[in-house]
């Protein structure tokens, strides 16, 4: 028995020696694989290798070391330095390069660096995306989406996900990474359409990037809704991304009238918050797409639970009755070739808890004789039985099958009791007294 350990002790040593022998060789072979495609490399990577190249040769010739492990050692630098150089170049750390004219680029730049260039790099050292780190814990992916100073390598994004899902290096449902969600909440989708430092200077770069990750399968129709897409960029402070708005919005019409999951608004709420231009175009798109009653409704969409303003509530507030009446009158005459279905819109705003009265007398100045016209129908209780039964069974005007979240446009209650009010107009007046206590008290608030 004593033999045999011995022989076992003796075993594991010879097992080391050949395994750090078989690394030794890996490393070298991938160092040479380097080199020789050093031409292939982009302008940061070719500098690095060329620096450590010439500092290892002047520390020691290679050839008159004593022993092989002190080559492998040096080896085994040169590459780890290589591949940490690609790293804090993805991250935008420390990232200063300059060229033959002495141009100081920060990080990945499109105009310089070409995905190709940026493909052999990282598909020597793959490792790289999946590796974690910096002062936010992130992946290089999340850092050029979210924490680049320099935007022109924004353009990379689609080619980190696609070598990380055709790698292997992250789950199928994370996308290559542009699912993670960041400190701050928002994935990389979202991100890409987060405006709040106002780069309308490079619109172009993130709009050609969230078309290539369309046509690449990795930005999907229903992430609009899912991750509230358009109500991100909707919060800008700023003048809206036109491009990116019609993007998304051409793509998925309905959710113009998905509502926040925080707040229960819709995009022109927040629209109707800061510029009169984001209004406009907000507005104008609602009444492109839903102009016969629900494009109007939207303007005076409150949430059902709480006392809220409307955005025809806060943009008078911001830019005046006046202006926003401009507005308004404005688009309504440019779609005029598909009015207002007056009767249609009257009825839903009659009945739905989420449209403010204002709706109703904003219709009747439009078209007064509207009450007669509906009194001395007879199909009046039709109409109304038919508004309901559309809404109890949750199918909306655009046909997308509607939703049962309490976030989109809730569907109609109490129909019965509103059709056995004997007097609507005063039930109306009543309602419009109780609001207007309500916004007096709310006056105050912030």
């Amino acid at each position: 028995m004593d033999e045999i350990d011995d022989r076992q002790q003796q075993a594991e040593p010879a097992e080391q020696i050949a395994a750090a022998a078989a690394e030794g060789r890996r490393q070298r072979d991938e160092l040479i694989s380097v080199l020789k495609q050093h031409d292939e490399f982009h302008l940061r990577t070719r500098n690095k290798i060329d620096e450590l190249v010439e500092e290892f040769l002047t520390i020691n010739d290679p050839f008159d070391l004593s022993t092989r492990n002190e080559i492998d050692e040096l080896v085994e630098e040169f590459l780890t330095r290589t591949k940490d150089d690609l790293y804090n170049m993805l991250c935008d750390r420390n990232n200063v390069d300059v060229d033959d004219n002495d141009h100081v680029y920060c990080g990945l730049n499109s105009d310089r660096d070409t995905e190709t260039e940026i493909e052999t790099a990282l598909r020597f050292f793959p490792e790289v995306l999946s590796r974690r780190g910096g002062p936010f814990n992130r992946y290089p992916i999340q850092y050029l989406a979210i924490a680049c100073t320099y935007e022109k390598a924004i353009p990379f994004i689609p080619l980190l996900a696609r070598l990380a899902l055709e790698l292997g290096l992250f789950e199928e449902k994370e996308r290559g990474g542009l699912l993670f969600v960041d400190t701050t909440g928002y994935n990389i989708l979202q991100f890409l359409v987060n405006d709040m430092k106002n780069r309308q200077h490079s619109d172009h770069m993130y709009l050609n990037v969230m078309i290539q990750l369309r046509q690449m399968g990795y930005l999907k129709k229903e992430d609009i809704k899912k991750y509230g897409l358009v109500v991100i960029l909707c919060r800008c402070r700023h003048v809206i991304s036109e491009k990116r708005f019609r993007f998304l919005v051409e793509w998925d019409p309905t959710s113009l009238i998905k509502t926040d999951g925080q707040t229960g608004k819709l995009p022109l709420h927040f629209a109707a918050t800061y510029t009169i231009q984001n209004f406009r175009m907000v507005f104008e798109y609602g009444i492109r797409y839903y102009p016969k009653k629900k494009g109007i409704s939207l303007l005076f969409f409150k949430k059902s639970y709480t006392f809220s303003r409307t955005p025809f509530q806060l943009a008078c507030k911001e830019f005046g009755y006046e202006e926003v009446m401009k507005v308004v009158e404005g688009i309504l005459i440019s779609y005029s070739d598909t009015p207002i279905n007056i009767t249609e819109a009257l009825l839903t705003a009659a009945i739905d808890e989420n449209i403010h009265l204002d709706c109703v007398y904003f219709l009747l100045r439009r078209e007064p004789d509207v009450v007669m016209k509906l009194m001395s129908s007879s199909s009046i209780l039709t109409s109304l039985k038919s508004e309901s039964n559309e809404n109890n069974n949750k199918k909306d005007e655009s046909n997308d099958g509607g939703s049962s979240s309490d976030n989109d446009m809730h569907s109609v209650k109490n129909n019965n009791n509103l059709m056995a009010t004997t007097n609507p107009i005063k039930r109306k007046r009543k309602e419009r007294e109780d609001d207007e206590n309500k916004l007096n008290r709310y006056k105050r608030c912030p």
